[in-house]
């Protein structure tokens, strides 16, 4: 019976009962983008990126929501962009990343789009000096 519960506890440890091994890439959509990279990005400066196209792509504003500064107008701004950019997002784009002090900005231009999307990613944690994680402000785009 002790037998019984040590095979549990190690196939329970293990993850060995779960199916999906799906990539995360493939989940969270990043996968799927046709994005060349200018500049020097950092591992979360571009991660950010990632997510934000693919939420336009998917044409999910409230995923994009998620991925913002709190005082940016979320809502009815994700929805904006989402309105704005979803069209174009299906299409191949450049990233161009240049960085401040703190914050990176990104200017993305898609394949056969005259305006460019303007991204300003703030840090997530504005107290951490060595914190790469990043939020989107969801300002108006020029």
């Amino acid at each position: 019976m002790w037998l019984v519960g040590a095979l549990v506890l190690l196939l329970g440890g293990c993850d060995a009962l779960s199916t999906d091994r799906t990539p995360e890439r493939v989940k969270d959509g990043t996968a799927g983008l046709e994005l060349t990279v200018e500049g020097r990005p950092t591992p979360g400066s571009l991660a950010t990126t990632e997510h934000v196209l693919a939420r336009l792509k998917a044409r999910d504003a409230e995923g994009l929501s998620e991925l913002a500064r709190e005082d940016s107008g979320t809502g009815s701004e994700a929805e904006r962009w989402v309105t704005r950019w979803g069209d174009a997002a299906q299409r191949p784009a450049t990233a161009d990343f240049s960085a401040g002090e703190k914050e990176a900005f990104v200017e993305v231009r898609f394949a056969g789009e005259r305006s460019t999307l303007s991204l300003l990613l703030m840090p997530e944690d504005e107290k951490s000096p060595y914190d790469d994680r990043f939020v989107v402000v969801l300002q108006e785009d020029r």
